[in-house]
């Protein structure tokens, strides 16, 4: 019964899985990809936040989700408007590009990589698809599994047509890389249900959750904007941090809110949040990442780690060799079923 399983899942869903690891090494790389097919993107980096105020502060507010302010890395703001489309302006506030969901393959690749392309479901497709993963590695293990070892198990069988060779290279690569594969689905899985395992480590550790962000009493209305005013003002209040995404709001007594990335922390964006009042430009509420629980700042590794935004060169070349294992896993077990077919039919 096992085998069986471990041959339907590999077959069907471990196509499933091979796109999905696939899509997830183009994206390991899309800020240079993005710049490669779109040079208008290649601008010099502008660090000035009053800049980059003036031009969100031309635009029509309530169009909006949120900012992300640019890097040396990403040098333009890029703007995400309700719909998903997302927008690029140079610091001269001129439009660059804009792009829908599904415009350019790197936008098919984030589709396919986070919401398997059913996004109104989130990314809940994509956490059955890290559950069956496993069930898929452990069918794997257990059904091939020696009962002692020894030095013939290393040898490849002779060549011949039934598949054998590729079901002994499709143990081996499997054994062996397993630890590299099941770290790049582990991580994965973990960020779709980061909630509910923030949760549960936050109960075992007895640690209090971040508190809410407040509300405004007096309301602001939606329109009116001083980005320019704001972005430096946010910046001003925690000066060791970088700001990384500004959300705009979506009612009149919500008040705004800031990402900001402190120098301890891996995550690209930041987890350290700033509430501001807009009409006051004072700080509401600040939540360093810094000072959080230990299950909160755990969990808040997980996404650098799985994008490799630590760990370098080297490390991002270690989670793209994972993607181009689990085709080559999905191509040898292919070929041992066709042997095996082959030799029924023979």
């Amino acid at each position: 019964m096992g085998r069986y399983w471990h041959r339907q899942l590999g077959l069907w869903f471990g196509l499933v899985l091979m796109l999905v690891s696939v899509s997830g090494a183009i994206l390991l790389y899309k800020n240079p990809l993005l710049q490669w097919q779109y040079p208008q993107l290649q601008l010099p980096y502008q660090s000035d936040l009053a800049v980059w105020g003036k031009v969100l502060d031309q635009l029509p507010q309530q169009e909006y989700g949120f900012a992300r302010i640019p890097t040396p890395e990403r040098p333009w703001l890029e703007l995400s408007r309700h719909d998903g489309t997302l927008e690029y302006y140079s610091a001269s506030g001129q439009l660059l590009l804009s792009r829908t969901l599904y415009q350019d393959w790197i936008g098919w690749s984030y589709q396919l990589h986070m919401y398997l392309f059913v996004k109104d479901w989130d990314h809940q497709l994509l956490g059955l698809a890290g559950l069956l993963a496993f069930a898929l590695f452990i069918l794997g293990l257990k059904i091939s599994w020696p009962r002692h070892w020894n030095w013939r198990l290393w040898r490849p069988p002779a060549a011949r047509q039934d598949g054998r060779r590729a079901r002994h290279w499709h143990w081996l690569l499997g054994l062996f890389t397993l630890p590299l594969v099941g770290w790049t689905v582990l991580t994965g899985t973990v960020m779709v249900y980061n909630k509910e395992v923030t949760s549960g480590l936050a109960w075992l550790l007895n640690e209090r959750l971040p508190a809410k962000a407040p509300q405004l009493h007096v309301d602001f209305p939606l329109q009116n904007s001083a980005w320019s005013l704001w972005l430096p003002a946010a910046q001003q209040a925690v000066p060791e941090g970088k700001i990384r995404l500004a959300s705009f709001r979506k009612s009149a007594n919500q008040p705004l809110s800031f990402r900001l990335q402190l120098p301890e922390e891996w995550h690209p964006n930041g987890r350290t949040q700033l509430v501001m009042d807009p009409q006051t430009a004072t700080v509401l509420q600040l939540t360093k990442a810094t000072e959080l629980g230990p299950a909160t700042q755990t969990m808040q590794l997980v996404y650098p780690l799985h994008i490799a935004a630590v760990g370098g060169f080297w490390y991002k070349l270690l989670l793209v060799a994972a993607a181009l294992l689990v085709v080559l896993l999905w191509w040898l077990g292919l070929l041992w079923r066709l042997g095996r077919n082959k030799k029924s039919g023979n």
